[in-house]
Formats: C-alpha cells, structure tokens, sequence
C-alpha cells in the first residue's frame, strides 16, 4: 500500500468480468506517473462471477490496489466504505464500467497540490455507443466558479450533476457527509450539502470521465423504490439548500410531479408534491431569469390542475 496517499479512488464493483480490465487499465492510463501518489480502492459488492478473481489480479500487479469484499448489494454502503477506508486528502469516484481519459489524471493531480480546492467538478461525458468513446482529451482548462454558481448550475442541470463519479472532492467533506444506504440515489442525497460546505469551488468542462450508460443499469429505469428515494433526496435538498434557491428547487418538484405523482403510494408523499407544485403558481417563479421558460411553461401546465 502507498504511505500517505494524495488521491483516493474507490471503485465500486459488481458483477464486473466483462468491463473492469477496461476500465483499471484506462485508469492506469490516466494515473501515468500519478499512480505513486494513488491509492485505488476496489470494494466488490457480492459478485457471483468471476469478478473477484480478476480483481485479485489487479491486486498482485500494483501495490497502490486494495481490495474489500462485501455482500451489501448496496451502492450507498458500497461507497460509503470505501470512503471509511480511505487515507488520500482527495477522494473520486469510478464505476467499474466506465472509462477515464488517457493522461488526464496527472494535470489534475497537479491542479489539485497547486490550487487545493475543495472541490474539482467535471462534466461527466454521458455515452451509449462504446465506438464513439475518443480516449484523447483536450486537457485540464478549469474554470472557478462561485458557490453559488455551482449550485444554480446544479440545480438547472447546467453542466453539473449529483454524480460522485469524475468528481474530485477533499475527503474532509466527505466524511461531514455521509452517504446513506440508498440502492440509487445516494449521491443526491448528499451533494447539495457538499456544495454548501465548499468555498473554492473549479469547474472542468471537458470531461476526463465517460459515464457509460449501459442497457439495465441503476438508473436506466425507475422502480418503487427509486422513486421513494428521488423523494426523499428532493426533501433532503430543499432541507439543506439556501431558501434563495427556492424557484429553482420547485422545478424538481415539477419533474416529480408530472413524472411520477401517480406512482407514489403514500397519501402523504402525495400531498407534499402537491403542495410544492402550488408553490409554483406566484408572479416570483415565473419572473426568476434562473428557471427556464420550459419550468414556466410546465407550472402553467398543473394551473387547472391544482
């Protein structure tokens, strides 16, 4: 293992034989020489193929790997261990089907001792077809940005998401911010918080990360549960965010609303959507430049309706 690692990566496995030697080995590709700064943490979540051998195999090649068995099936525990385990004073995030960028962790690690944000945000690179994946990156260009900025950038879907994965964030914001034991979801649950908590926010437009979107994957549909958690993590945000954020936090409630209202089963739940939803009928919503016409034009649409 390294003495005082700078970064830690956690990789959270599962069922992975068919993608987790592509994604190490663009890993390594990206580390170069970075790699002795680096620590690499594997937790294999209760794979029943043959995940567990060929991550032993990543083991006995580099020391910088260390390898945590767990039967959670649960991607909240997952990585929230693998944060407990951590030593680096960065913490990112890989799934182990996704891809990094060759070369393009080693600018970061640079950026990272120079600058010392508390947080490196990237664009995630969404992908469908693994043909179109172009491994050459145009190089780290981060912009600062403002709190403030970061959370209405968030909060529209502008450029930032709630993914941990391709995020460069200190571990001591982590761990004020524990991820709870969500099957999905759990990075909502928890990155508004952390944007609340980080002053020294740069923003990285062209992703290092591809985020592959594979058929069957977490997010690829929404069951009971999800919807439950989405709920849960919309509350939790409105909990956590400044209430100058209010406008632009009901259009999450809008979304909830005309995707998935039918689907909650608790009246109450039911009713606290509801109740958001009439939030949205005032001259301030619809006069905040932050939220889109198309937000507007949705509350316009549930004005009969409620």
């Amino acid at each position: 293992m390294v003495d005082n690692p700078f970064l830690s990566i956690i990789i959270a496995a599962h069922n992975c034989e068919k993608t987790i030697d592509e994604t190490f080995n663009s890993l390594i590709n990206a580390l170069n020489s970075s790699i002795e700064e680096s620590e690499i943490i594997i937790i294999n979540d209760g794979s029943d193929d043959s995940s567990a051998e060929i991550i032993a195999g990543l083991s006995s090649r580099y020391s910088q790997v260390y390898v945590s068995t767990v039967n959670y099936k649960n991607i909240g525990k997952v990585r929230q261990h693998g944060i407990s385990l951590s030593r680096g004073k960065y913490i990112t995030m890989l799934d182990s089907d996704d891809i990094l960028k060759a070369e393009s962790l080693t600018p970061i690690f640079n950026f990272l001792h120079d600058i010392k944000p508390d947080m490196l945000l990237t664009r995630l690179h969404e992908i469908r077809d693994l043909n179109k994946i172009n491994h050459q990156w145009s190089g780290l260009k981060p912009e600062k940005i403002s709190q403030d900025q970061a959370i209405t950038r968030f909060l529209i879907h502008k450029d930032l998401q709630a993914h941990l994965i391709g995020q460069f964030i200190k571990r001591d914001i982590y761990i004020e911010n524990e991820i709870p034991p969500m099957t999905c979801y759990e990075d909502f649950y928890i990155f508004p918080k952390m944007l609340t908590q980080a002053k020294n926010i740069y923003f990285q437009f062209d992703s290092p990360y591809y985020y592959i979107k594979r058929q069957g994957s977490l997010s690829a549909s929404l069951d009971q549960d999800k919807i439950e958690n989405l709920l849960t993590c919309t509350i939790k945000m409105e909990d956590n965010l400044p209430v100058k954020f209010h406008d632009l936090i009901l259009c999450h409630w809008l979304d909830i609303y005309l995707k998935h209202y039918d689907s909650l089963i608790e009246n109450d739940h039911q009713a606290i959507v509801k109740k958001h939803v009439i939030m949205t009928h005032s001259l301030g919503f619809f006069l905040n430049r932050h939220v889109r016409f198309s937000y507007k034009r949705k509350a316009l649409s549930t004005l009969w309706k409620n």
